[in-house]
């Protein structure tokens, strides 16, 4: 007996299976057992030998789809088999051979419209659910009509036992299924718990890395930093070597090739701290819009160009501020690059429940082949590949989306949207 479960736990319910084939298996099962009592029974009560004998056909039909299933995997084939052969075909026999809706056929019905809904998918699944129902709504209004059943099953006491009969066997089966059903949802769940466990502890890992090594690289770079322009201040100091081009030139690029490094440094703390920073809070989306473009405003005007603005008032976000000033201030410092002498314009308004927010200069543009790929982490012009990819991700975790626009020689147009707060989250308004 022990070998007999351990056979069928090992073949038919094994947690490697997926769900659905172990539910099916354990249906099939059920199948088997609950056709065997059936004949049995019918034999007992003196039922027509052909009651019997086919009720030992379907146990045997069922017996044969769980091994042609198990051995060759093609379930669908087999739920549609069992679907049709044993619900649309068979249980029809069986109810005008048990006495009609005086049997037990009818809780049957019940056992084939749950298997139906747990074995197949979407449409299908309603459509199979559908003519079920149909069909055997239809078989009993025939029975009222036109179908007498013999007189064993209008028996006040016979009805009384196949009722019995046929509640007791598909409430056993459907409550075993069901049991076994959430004591395997149960076990997946704390499966998916653990592991969730592990994932968590995994980036948070990943994240004390990043922030550890980026914080750490700092300090060498501002060392170096002021190491270069001390250097060059010395060389100014010198006539003969300040006229050597090339060497003004060389420390003029180790000077950005630092300034980039740690624009870089700065990229992934900010990264780090987004996976860890996640308070939100009511912001005056407004005020920090100005508050950022009159930071840059000198900042822009040493290339000669002039900063436009044009913000609405009274806009409000639900997000982090700092994240958000980040995004704002990565625009305008790509405009301010590929920007000379020229007007970079930052614009926000309300759209409907969306605030828009653009920023738009009239640089140097980017190329057609380069566009589509901008907001993709290390995709740069000679930038850090930091920046574009670092707003992408701050704006979609705030629910918003953005996108750019360009034309070489004509400008960019860099634009993003966030959902408006209006106190869905709680709280009083910024």
């Amino acid at each position: 007996m022990n070998k007999l479960l351990s056979f069928i736990s090992g073949s038919f319910v094994d947690k490697s299976l997926d769900l659905r084939i172990r539910l099916f298996n354990i249906l099939a099962m059920a199948g088997v057992v609950v056709s065997l009592v059936s004949a049995i029974v019918s034999a007992a009560m003196g039922e027509k030998l052909q009651n019997a004998a086919v009720y030992l056909i379907f146990a045997l039909l069922a017996s044969a789809l769980l091994w042609y299933a198990s051995k060759n995997g093609r379930y669908q084939r087999c739920y549609m088999i069992t679907i049709v052969t044993i619900f649309l075909m068979g249980f029809p026999f069986f109810f005008f051979n048990n006495g009609g809706y005086y049997g037990t056929i009818p809780y049957f019905f019940i056992f084939a419209l749950v298997f139906t809904a747990f074995m197949l998918e979407g449409k299908t699944a309603f459509l199979m659910v559908g003519l079920e129902m149909l069909l055997y709504v239809g078989l009993c209004l025939y029975a009222y009509f036109f179908f007498t059943p013999e007189d064993f099953y209008i028996s006040s006491r016979n009805v009384m036992i196949t009722a019995v009969f046929g509640f007791v066997v598909v409430g056993l089966a459907l409550s075993i299924v069901m049991l076994l059903q959430f004591r395997l949802y149960n076990e997946q769940q704390k499966k998916l718990d653990e592991q969730n466990h592990i994932l968590q502890r995994a980036s948070r890992a990943k994240t004390e890395f990043l922030s550890n090594t980026s914080h750490e690289m700092r300090t060498p770079l501002t060392v170096i930093s002021v190491n270069v322009q001390t250097v060059a201040e010395i060389l100014e100091d010198m006539d003969e070597a300040v006229k050597d081009v090339e060497a003004a030139e060389l420390l003029q690029n180790a000077q950005q090739e630092i300034m980039r490094l740690a624009r870089m440094v700065g990229g992934m703390l900010t990264l780090a701290s987004m996976s860890e920073n996640t308070d939100k809070q009511a912001v005056n989306f407004s005020t920090l819009l100005r508050s950022s473009a009159e930071m840059f405003s000198l900042h822009l005007q040493k290339k000669g160009n002039t900063l436009a603005t044009e913000i609405a008032e009274r806009l409000n976000i639900f997000g982090n501020a700092d994240l958000l000033a980040q995004v704002v201030s990565n625009l305008l410092q790509n405009a301010a690059v590929y920007t000379e002498q020229g007007e970079i314009i930052l614009r926000a308004e309300k759209a409907g429940r969306e605030i828009l927010v653009t920023v738009k200069d009239t640089g140097t543009g980017i190329a057609a082949e380069l566009l589509p790929h901008v907001f993709e982490r290390g995709v740069s012009t000679g930038g850090t590949g930091f920046g574009l990819y670092l707003c992408k991700t701050v704006v979609e975790s705030h629910g918003g989306r953005i996108w750019i626009e360009s034309t070489p020689g004509s400008g960019t147009t860099t634009s993003f949207a966030l959902p408006t707060y209006e106190g869905q989250f709680g709280g009083e308004d910024a």
